[in-house]
């Protein structure tokens, strides 16, 4: 029996009682009984900064490194030149900025093999692209940071927004198939009159059916007529795919992390999916263009265009060192000692909804992941929430979903780096339903 009864709100970092994260997942995502509530549904709680691992070759932060031997592109001196970028002209201004005055802009860069008389080629049915893992060949962009630098002149429509996406090839604006089927993505926006951003998954692309959509956060100040950094990262997990969108509001390659989601299926649009695929469909494959694009903006300054391949867990692979653990809840057989033994034969096992293991590291340190390793992890999956904090009392979230239930090793979660000196693993449910945490090992990671 467990030594005390869980709380119905697991302590200081006030995640949701279960009854709110089952309300917040009918509400905002329309799921069905499976439904995990992820960040793409609630979103962070506020803005952080963003700790890079390094500048690119433009002198900006990186978020992840590049992927070894991946593909990267860069804007060039000489975008005319340029095969792999599609789109309309751009001119260079004097303070070496390029000028669009195409008011919708399409900025395609292609991935390195890929040329649009293959377009007839591409793979378009979705379970056939769940078995592959791309619509072109290997090459495909798939695991990407695409960065930009853009100045907002003029608009017709404040409303409008910049938007970064990959996961697909040519959006044609019709819904006839197999062309309706090319176009998919997820898709980081930045809304102009407000600087919110959200994001987006794109099933299919016939206006606006297709569509399944976050809502807006973190609005502030308007980017009109100011140099603003923007981010988007999306990268494949063990469960579903990541994504990330960050800023730098301000020019100076300070940049804050700003939404963080994981859609693991249940994210679902309105109407049938056309292509072959779920409601719900996770878009796993890659994609041979990824996209820079603006509408009813007919005068943009833009610097500093990238889309880099990246390896999101390259450099985040140091296990830290623990000083303490704890729990508010746990078998007396299962002490919380057992989850930091080293020892995948023992754990820890804790009772009801809520349950949480507290990870003291001893002094704050930059971590970027996390390992958890679940007992009967091969059999079962389990919905968990990751927190971290720097004085035991106020929590963030770092990452919330759901294991694989296919593994006894540890599954490996990556987020935005930040300064931490605790670690929380809060536990919500399992496959079996039986109310019971038991985790096996968990670790703390670092670059």
């Amino acid at each position: 029996m467990p030594t005390t009864a869980p709380p119905s709100r697991p302590g200081p970092d006030r995640a949701p009682a279960p009854g709110r994260r089952a309300l917040l997942g009918m509400t905002v995502l329309a799921l069905a009984a499976t439904t995990v509530l992820t960040a793409a549904a609630a979103g962070p709680a506020a803005a952080a900064a963003a700790t890079p691992i390094g500048n690119d070759v433009d002198g900006v932060a990186m978020m992840y490194p590049t992927k070894a031997g991946g593909q990267e592109w860069r804007l060039d001196d000489n975008p005319a030149a340029d095969d792999q970028l599609d789109g309309p002209a751009l001119k260079r201004n004097p303070d070496g900025t390029f000028k669009v005055t195409e008011a919708d802009t399409r900025l395609g860069v292609l991935s390195a093999t890929y040329d649009h008389d293959d377009e007839d080629d591409l793979v378009w049915s979705q379970p056939t692209l769940r078995r592959v893992g791309y619509q072109h060949d290997a090459s495909d962009w798939r695991d990407v940071e695409l960065t930009g630098y853009v100045r907002l002149n003029k608009t017709s429509n404040t409303d409008e927004e910049f938007t970064w996406y990959a996961r697909g090839a040519r959006h044609t604006g019709n819904g006839d198939t197999p062309e309706t089927c090319w176009g998919t993505a997820y898709k980081a926006n930045l809304r102009y009159r407000d600087g919110a951003t959200r994001w987006q998954k794109e099933l299919f692309h016939d206006g606006g059916d297709g569509y399944a959509s976050g809502s807006w956060q973190h609005s502030g100040a308007s980017v009109q007529g100011k140099l603003v950094g923007f981010k988007a990262v999306m990268f494949n997990t063990p469960t579903g795919v990541r994504m990330e969108t960050y800023l730098d509001r301000s020019n100076t390659n300070t940049w804050t992390a700003v939404a963080s989601y994981d859609d693991q299926g249940g994210w679902a649009i309105d109407e049938d999916n056309r292509c072959g695929g779920t409601r719900d469909e996770v878009v796993r494959w890659g994609g041979p263009i990824a996209t820079l694009r603006w509408d009813l903006a007919s005068d943009v300054d833009v610097t500093r265009l990238s889309v880099r391949e990246i390896d999101p867990r390259a450099t985040c692979n140091r296990a830290q060192p623990v000083a303490g653990v704890s729990a508010n809840t746990y078998e007396a057989v299962n002490p919380p000692q057992n989850a930091v033994d080293g020892n995948l034969t023992t754990r820890w096992s804790g009772y009801g909804s809520g349950a949480y293991l507290t990870v003291d590291l001893g002094t704050r340190r930059t971590i970027c992941g996390a390992g958890v390793a679940w007992h009967r992890g091969n059999l079962r999956w389990n919905d968990y929430t990751i927190y971290t904090s720097v004085d035991n009392v106020t929590y963030v979230k770092a990452w919330e979903g759901r294991s694989s239930g296919t593994t006894l090793q540890p599954e490996v979660t990556g987020f935005p780096a930040r300064q931490a000196r605790y670690v929380k693993y809060a536990w919500w449910n399992n496959a079996e339903g039986n109310g019971w945490a038991s985790i096996t090992e968990v670790t703390a990671l670092s670059a």
